[in-house]
């Protein structure tokens, strides 16, 4: 489908130089910076990350054959962004001009190459012509007899209707949180229903319990778990557990010392039954700090949240002969920084080496300025890792801008993809 007419402006005498920025991400500047203020255009490009909040997006040139861009995979010179000239924060696509999903071919881009925000981007004099690709989201079979699955899920911000609530984001109306609880159910439909979802962002175990017993959820017997901490915002770790397949041993949070975090790992002990093969497995849901106070500045923290985790982990091998454990959760970490160097020097095997050692590129679970990143992130011992099946991040968010209001689909439900792991039980 078509969104937006293409309707370039008659430019006179003005010079309007066609965008060809290099790969590399320091020359794209020096690019960028001789032609601040000019006319510019793009002729045929591919958007390589939705309109957000902000009314931005990203595109490369069609002619680069590059559809995907990584976090410092040399190819992030390429991303050319644009505005879309709206002055208001968009909470959903009803005040969007126009709709640019990650895929979708944008063409006459054409106005005044600008500065704002510490970035280069074009402020369109009209509306760009979009062609949509349809939106279907990606969707995984139920289970085999034989499987369970462990899945983690960022859920954004998922607050109830009633006070307390923070100042930010607004307080739902009662019609928003039904549509937020709707669009969920669906990404766990759309996960296979997992045996074990770890959640992060959640306000209290009433919003779980209330997922739990939603009617399409119902037939696969969840059980909620969350345990309230210090968070200023007042978000929490969850679980949602099928109890006929996992049997709950334990489920507690482990402050950590000194307050090291405000969101301590939630261990969940079950032993999953599967025809006669069993399989106790200790999970340890965690949302470690935000980057937002700079990478650098907070990674010192992080790294200290991961030890914490080693720490446990260590005490779990005290007690249990060759446990199996998964460290899981949104660690806003990438995949190549120390806090997970931390957690593979304690002998655990992130889940995305078998993505790659299948012949697969490494997952994303999140697009920030236009570029895939991996924040969440799971890594299991060796013997768990043995067992695995499959590995999936689930697309259902951060390659699409917000659906329309009345949409219940999963459609960016988060800014985070799900990542799901299967394992089989011989």
């Amino acid at each position: 489908t078509t969104d937006g007419i293409a309707n370039v402006p008659n430019l006179g005498n003005y010079t309007v130089v066609e965008l060809q920025p290099p790969a590399d991400l320091e020359a794209s500047l020096v690019y960028y910076e001789a032609l601040e203020g000019m006319m510019v255009k793009v002729s045929d490009a591919v958007a390589i990350a939705p309109i957000n909040h902000f009314g931005e997006y990203a595109l490369v040139q069609a002619a680069e054959g590059v559809t995907q861009v990584m976090r410092n995979d040399g190819q992030n010179g390429l991303m050319i962004f644009v505005d879309d000239g709206s002055t208001v924060r968009h909470e959903d696509s009803s005040t969007l001009p126009y709709v640019v999903a990650k895929g979708d071919l944008v063409s006459d881009v054409v106005g005044p190459l600008a500065y704002t925000f510490e970035q280069y981007k074009i402020e369109p004099l009209s509306t760009p012509l979009v062609l949509s690709k349809e939106i279907v989201l990606p969707a995984l079979a139920e289970l085999a007899e034989n499987q369970f699955s462990v899945a983690t899920f960022n859920v954004e911000n998922l607050f109830d209707t009633a006070a307390p609530h923070p100042d930010d984001p607004p307080r739902p109306t009662a019609e928003q949180y039904a549509t937020k609880l709707s669009k969920i159910v669906d990404a766990i439909v759309r996960l296979g229903a997992p045996t074990i979802l770890a959640m992060q962002e959640v306000e209290n175990i009433a919003i779980l319990e209330e997922l739990a017993a939603h009617e399409l959820l119902t037939p696969f017997g969840y059980e909620a778990f969350l345990f309230e901490g210090t968070d200023s915002r007042g978000i929490d770790n969850g679980y949602l557990v099928r109890t006929a397949i996992a049997t709950i041993e334990d489920v507690e949070p482990i402050p950590a010392p000194e307050g090291l975090t405000s969101r301590p790992p939630l261990l969940l002990a079950v032993t999953i039954t599967l025809g006669d093969a069993e399989q106790t497995v200790f999970l340890l849901n965690n949302h470690f700090t935000s980057m937002s106070g700079g990478e650098e500045a907070t990674e010192p923290r992080r790294d200290a949240q991961a030890a914490w985790n080693v720490e446990i982990l260590a005490d779990i091998i005290s007690d249990v002969e060759d446990p199996a454990v998964i460290v899981l959760g949104d660690l806003n970490s990438f995949y190549d920084a120390k806090p997970l160097d931390t957690l593979r020097a304690a002998g655990l095997q992130h889940v995305y080496e078998f993505v790659e050692a299948a012949g697969g590129t490494r997952p994303y679970t999140y697009i920030y300025q236009g570029a895939g990143q991996t924040l969440d992130h799971m890594l299991v011992t060796p013997n768990l890792y043995e067992l695995l099946t499959s590995v999936t991040v689930l697309h259902i968010n951060a390659d699409y801008p917000f659906a329309a209001v009345d949409d219940l689909s999963a459609q960016h439900v988060s800014d985070h993809d799900p990542l799901i792991a299967i394992f089989t039980l011989e």
